[in-house]
């Protein structure tokens, strides 16, 4: 079993978006994409104009490019104990190499230190995330709920969760 490296994470600034997309894009698919430049646009003009958006993002770099994407989500409206995993991508190059895992222990740091006490994720049941449905239960995550024909496609939504603790 190989190793988890040690990654450091870095905020995500407003110059790294469009690596960040395309990240999204490579590791996932186009609609995603689309939806993550949505998010990140919606989550940068939040802090222009001062605004907190409960969420978080955090890359990782390797040799100057941004291989790893993560972040975290508060429902600004929701209870203050919770928070969701948003955005979870790492470049093709560096998968199955431990770096999610050490995403995910980097990210989970960051939410035991701001005072999180769940982790939620949400993600879909088509074919295109038996690979991350696959990633989050081994990593200690249950599903607690499924939403279905959530997608156009019909498929369902999946919400994982895992309880966080030092």
């Amino acid at each position: 079993m190989e190793q988890t490296p040690e990654i450091s994470i870095e905020s995500m600034k407003e110059d790294d978006l469009e690596e960040a997309v395309r990240l999204v894009s490579d590791s996932m698919n186009v609609e995603e994409a689309a939806w993550a430049r949505q998010a990140m646009e919606f989550y940068f003009s939040c802090i222009k104009h001062g605004i907190d958006s409960g969420r978080q993002y955090y890359v990782w770099r390797d040799d100057g490019k941004i291989c790893g994407l993560v972040g975290l989500h508060r429902y600004i409206w929701g209870p203050e104990r919770n928070v969701w995993l948003s955005w979870f991508a790492v470049h093709g190059d560096h998968q199955d190499r431990g770096v999610g895992s050490a995403l995910m222990d980097s990210v989970k740091e960051h939410a035991i230190r701001a005072g999180y006490k769940k982790l939620l994720v949400e993600t879909y049941g088509n074919p295109t995330f038996q690979k991350a449905r696959s990633f989050y239960r081994a990593r200690g995550f249950r599903q607690v709920g499924r939403i279905e024909n959530y997608l156009p496609d019909g498929s369902a939504m999946i919400v994982f969760a895992m309880p966080l603790t030092k």
